[in-house]
């Protein structure tokens, strides 16, 4: 791995990622889950996330949940209890995500859970802190999933455009992660959130990056903080992988970064070694092996920033083959039930169109009047609002409509078809 990173959302989530769950290994069979801890359990969750693996997971939070309610209260079964309802949330988040939604698609009952867990997450931790007898360790896992919480929930309202509710959550997760650290510098996954706020704001700009971090650029200070989460064994790998590659392949296509010499850790060469490390990092970690459960038949984000990779790349053959894998994948998804966003499979249906039209080598006679008609169908398909990838934030998906627009009028300047 290039530059002493490792991997790689969504995600952002910018599109929708899971902000971040603490996990640890699996060790333990199915017959021994219900003597795990909340940290324990989340692990197992959050990998077969990655497997689309959900709802025996839900029922299992839930369940200790009820067990928690039902207890004689205590601090230590308050903070337990505190755990599993981000567990639960986090979950969701995640599962947004495989469903793809954006400010235009959701659900409203997932949505509503969504919430709910995260503001119960919050009330408890206030209770913890507010507690006379609450230890250091409790006061900083407190800070932790206070500040994880509003981080969700701040995602989440600014996906609503609800800027100012964003903003508000954002300022105070930012406040408690750093307070949690302070605390308790043990708990990397801090940096994980505080990556994501840094590199987020900066990233998008605007009122939001001015009002919360005075207007400069942290996209550097966000990326190392992830990186550091990740190489010091933060318990969110995976969501942490997925999100930096996300973002190496985000700052690829950020028109700040043009011109930067080959040496500077956020140019073309850099961020594209660096997500290449990732995603192949990604890929031997949790996909090369025999997957866990049997109804996996592939991961969709994976395939996703591997087709995007590859437009970058210029290499639309491999990046047919992916978005070809994405298609197939959310075809096996459906007919499990998941209910995918309809505009996910639009866009990839365009991406599969917009590879075969980049690979062909024609330029004479009635072919290449075929070919003509097919790049004006694509370019009126993305001046009309259509997208090969979709993505909330408009900043994000101007650029992407820019590399997917620039390859197309290439292929008409290169068959003369503006000119008959």
């Amino acid at each position: 791995m290039s530059d002493n990173i490792f991997r790689i959302k969504t995600c952002l989530l910018l599109t929708g990622v899971l902000f971040f769950t603490l996990v640890t290994a699996r060790a333990n069979p199915s017959a021994e889950l219900k003597n795990l801890t909340a940290d324990e359990m989340a692990s197992l969750a959050l990998k077969d996330s990655m497997y689309y693996h959900f709802d025996e997971w839900f029922a299992r939070f839930q369940g200790e949940i009820n067990r928690l309610e039902s207890a004689a209260p205590s601090l230590k079964n308050r903070v337990e209890l505190m755990k599993f309802h981000f567990n639960y949330a986090g979950l969701l988040g995640e599962l947004c995500h495989t469903l793809a939604f954006t400010s235009k698609y959701q659900d409203e009952e997932i949505a509503e859970n969504f919430l709910y867990h995260s503001r119960q997450v919050k009330s408890l931790a206030h209770e913890v802190l507010d507690d006379a007898s609450a230890t250091s360790d409790q006061e900083a896992q407190a800070n932790l999933f206070l500040g994880a919480s509003e981080g969700y929930i701040g995602i989440f309202e600014y996906g609503q455009g609800n800027l100012i509710e964003a903003l508000v959550n954002g300022f105070q997760a930012d406040t408690h992660l750093e307070r949690a650290l302070l605390l308790g510098p043990e708990l990397v996954d801090a940096y994980f959130g505080l990556g994501l706020y840094r590199y987020g704001n900066s990233r998008l700009g605007g009122f939001g990056n001015l009002i919360m971090q005075g207007g400069k650029d942290h996209r550097l200070v966000g990326l190392k903080h992830i990186e550091h989460a990740i190489l010091n064994g933060g318990a969110s790998q995976p969501l942490a992988l997925k999100t930096l590659a996300w973002f190496y392949i985000s700052e690829q296509i950020n028109p700040a970064n043009k011109g930067l010499p080959h040496e500077n850790p956020l140019s073309q060469k850099k961020t594209r070694q660096n997500a290449m490390a990732l995603l192949i990092e990604i890929e031997n970690r949790y996909f090369k092996q025999l997957p866990p459960h049997a109804h996996f038949q592939g991961n969709k984000e994976l395939a996703i920033m591997k087709a995007i990779q590859s437009v970058l790349d210029r290499d639309y053959a491999k990046a047919g083959i992916e978005f070809k894998k994405v298609l197939q994948i959310i075809d096996h998804l459906q007919n499990r039930g998941f209910r995918i966003n309809p505009q996910l499979v639009q866009s990839v249906e365009a991406g599969i169109e917009f590879c075969k039209l980049m690979l062909l080598q024609t330029s004479v006679g009635k072919e290449k009047q075929l070919a003509c008609v097919k790049v004006k169908e694509q370019r009126d398909f993305l001046n009309g609002g259509g997208s090969m990838v979709e993505y909330d934030s408009k900043k994000i998906r101007r650029e992407l409509h820019a590399v997917f627009s620039e390859a197309l009028n290439q292929m008409a300047e290169k068959m003369n078809c503006d000119h008959g």
